[in-house]
């Protein structure tokens, strides 16, 4: 009977600590229990190892700031370069433009430009005017005109507009002084640059009609250029058709 009750005693026992044991395994929860580390769980009661740390910082290369040690990039990254788009040295990840951009002279022609002053050249044969005609002959007009029109070249659609706008100086003819002669001439269509891009190609839509200009100096706020632009007008009841040599400084606006 007293071995019975000692063999029921220790198996109480043994059943007591098995019971501990268990509730002792339902407390503990393995996780990350380092606060500083991004997966942290807080209900965690043994470290098993698994924590992650994330360091925030700028994660490219390339970059002033780049932080080696950083493992998530948080936008700070500051990369230097060209930050125009329409330049040809564009770079599309710099985020400080460090004043490297080169630009070609079509980028630079893109905008609308004042003709803030030309000097222009032509001849006018009035040799069929009626009586005094044989008398007159062929006469050269030249001289200089201000605020005389725009153009405007869209790039890189290269499409363009232009309008000129002035009256020639007068001349005197003979005894006679002869009034000005109004110029007012536009046009629309595409354009290009060839020779280097040194030249200014544009075609009118209506027409048809190419016009060349030589860019003789170009920079992102001024522009010389010449060419020659035809004119048509009737003067003295006769039809006159004139070639027009003009040089033009441009301002763009």
């Amino acid at each position: 009977m007293k071995n019975y009750i000692n063999q029921l005693l220790i198996l109480t026992i043994l059943l007591g600590l098995l019971s501990c044991n268990k509730e002792e395994e339902d407390l503990i929860t393995a996780g990350c229990t380092d606060y500083n580390a991004s997966n942290f769980n807080p209900l965690a009661t043994v470290d098993d190892g698994s924590c992650i740390y994330s360091f925030p910082g700028c994660t490219n290369p390339d970059a002033l700031n780049y932080n080696i040690e950083a493992t998530e990039d948080d936008g700070s990254c500051i990369i230097l370069g060209c930050t125009d788009n329409l330049a040809t040295n564009y770079n599309p990840d710099a985020t400080n433009d460090d004043g490297s951009c080169e630009y070609s002279n079509a980028s630079i022609l893109n905008g609308t430009w004042n003709i803030i002053s030309l000097e222009y050249s032509t001849e006018i044969d009035l040799t069929d005017v009626p009586t005094v005609g044989p008398l007159i002959g062929v006469q050269d007009i030249s001289g200089e005109a201000i605020n005389a029109g725009e153009w405007t070249f869209e790039y890189p659609a290269y499409i363009y507009s232009n309008n000129l706008n002035f009256t020639t100086e007068p001349i005197t003819i003979l005894t006679f002084d002869v009034p000005g002669i109004p110029i007012d001439v536009a046009s629309n269509g595409t354009w290009s640059l060839i020779n280097n891009d040194n030249t200014l190609l544009t075609t009118d839509e209506v027409n048809n009609m190419d016009s060349y200009y030589s860019i003789i100096s170009l920079t992102s706020t001024t522009a010389i250029i010449s060419g020659v632009v035809p004119f048509s007008q009737e003067i003295m009841g006769l039809p006159i058709n004139l070639e027009i040599d003009m040089e033009m400084i441009l301002e763009k606006q």
